[in-house]
């Protein structure tokens, strides 16, 4: 083989022993490269099998290409009707896609000793298991193994990083406690691939030069943002705090949306004297095995149950609570009548609700508002003295960081949210920021040449002297 790993990552990946390694995290460091000669080790055994995978049948063509530098150097050769490369040996290396949900089937019954995942982010968590179930071995000379590569994002974002990245610091290895099978996620970064910054030196710099969320993504390898996420300034070092005993003055509210079979979510809500609102409290009613949320599965409760947990939870003085409007609607029985809506249900418990202003675009964007960092000015020098959010949520609220955080923007509609995924703690949180609105500040005209602009325009320029490191007179002649 002409190829050979660089020293770090691409050397680390290529020689783990785990069932299942992740490589990647930012653009550039040879993921590709490495996947599709990892894929050869044991191309000597004439019964072995290997798959190398991409979402689509177009994408597939950077595999072949890359396939086509290497494997006729092992004596293999391609047969395009099967896409596959056989080997002396009588081994073969196939190529396949699985675009559509359905598609994983078509490897039913078919029995690799190597799969590899090109890109596997933009697979689905259930092709992804489907097709980890078809590795297997009925030769104990063959192991198996799975690999992988991606940068962050894409529809399995969000599986990949709770199975890779959550789990366990980045190389270390991670122990399945319900299969006993091992993986390990492996970062790479642009610098680990020096052969692609001695070809392509301007590389780096594009890569420099993308929108901060992209930069983020394919240069920092960055899990914790990607694109198409519906709110990227989210985060828990800035919006969330450590679990504090609510002073009894603060108002106190609670909003929920409902969900049967979907997971239901109900929030509870404190607004302090200067009207910045604390998420401190979340019921969130989705199926869990061994302590973990399966998917978008509710818990199925009837409202009166609900109703009841409700009361087990609250023991505080509440002002009120808001709900979805479509728990006004009367429920369908079993016998076809329409029967008491969820709110008459609650109602009959002592759970008491008011309708929500249900407008999707104007919620988000309240929340939106909330998120973004405001500035607190010094009355005596003009100065910021600090930034605070106006929402904070406790830090011990899981399943608000877990869900908030990997919600995705429709295509079609870039002013919502993608709601096929679990958005129901954000349908209830934006019903909690509607409920409590931020008003815009009135933005006062300050006649040019005064007294307060002249001193304004003076703080602005020591500002941007101290920042750029020039002169008072060099400022102010910048900031005109």
């Amino acid at each position: 083989m002409p190829w050979k790993p660089h020293p770090g990552p691409q050397e680390e990946f290529c020689k783990r022993g785990e069932f299942e390694v992740l490589y990647g995290g930012s653009a550039g460091p040879g993921k590709t490269e490495c996947l599709v000669t990892e894929a050869t080790r044991h191309i000597y055994h004439p019964r072995y099998r290997g798959i190398i995978l991409r979402r689509t049948f177009p994408q597939l063509q950077e595999i072949s290409d890359r396939c086509r530098n290497y494997y006729p150097l092992l004596g293999g050769q391609y047969r395009a009707t099967e896409r596959r490369w056989y080997f002396p040996s009588g081994s073969f290396i196939q190529t396949g896609h699985v675009q559509h949900e359905s598609d994983k089937y078509s490897y039913q019954g078919k029995e690799f000793h190597f799969i590899g995942f090109d890109e596997c982010t933009q697979f689905s968590g259930d092709q992804y298991l489907y097709l980890f179930s078809r590795c297997r071995s009925t030769d104990p000379t063959l192991p198996t193994r799975i690999r992988a590569t991606t940068n962050p994002g894409g529809i399995g974002h969000r599986f990949f990083k709770e199975r890779f990245i959550d789990v366990a610091p980045p190389g270390q290895t991670y122990i399945d406690p319900a299969t006993g099978l091992s993986r390990i996620f492996i970062p790479g970064r642009i610098t680990d691939n020096p052969t692609l910054l001695d070809n392509d030196p301007g590389y780096l710099a594009r890569l420099q030069a993308l929108p901060p969320v992209e930069r983020m993504r394919l240069l920092e390898g960055s899990w914790d943002i990607f694109e198409g996420q519906a709110f990227p300034e989210l985060s828990q070092r800035v919006h969330g705090c450590e679990p504090f005993p609510i002073p009894p003055e603060w108002e106190r509210f609670v909003a929920m949306d409902w969900g049967f079979a979907r997971p239901f979510s109900i929030g509870w809500y404190a607004v302090d004297f200067d009207g910045v609102l604390y998420k401190y409290r979340e019921w969130y009613g989705c199926k869990e095995e061994d302590g973990k949320p399966v998917g978008n599965v509710g818990l199925r409760m009837t409202a009166v149950d609900v109703a009841r947990g409700i009361w087990d939870r609250e023991k505080e003085r509440i002002k009120f609570r808001v709900a979805d409007p479509a728990c006004w609607s009367q429920t369908l029985k079993k016998d076809k009548t329409l029967g008491p809506s969820i709110v008459d249900d609650m109602a009959k418990e002592g759970i008491h609700f008011l309708k929500a202003d249900n407008n999707r675009i104007l919620g988000k964007l309240q929340l939106h508002q909330r998120l973004r960092l405001e500035e607190e000015t010094d009355p005596k020098t003009g100065e910021s003295s600090r930034e605070f959010p106006q929402f904070v949520i406790f830090n011990t609220l899981t399943h608000f960081w877990r869900t908030m955080q990997e919600l995705r923007l429709d295509e079609n509609n870039p002013e919502d949210v993608d709601t096929d995924q679990e958005d129901h703690i954000f349908d209830e949180t934006r019903y909690a920021c509607m409920a409590r609105p931020l008003v815009p500040k009135r933005v006062e005209r300050i006649p040019p040449g005064s007294f307060r602009a002249e001193r304004d325009r003076l703080i602005k320029a020591k500002k941007y002297a101290q920042r750029h490191g020039v002169s008072l007179s060099a400022a102010y002649q910048r900031i005109r």
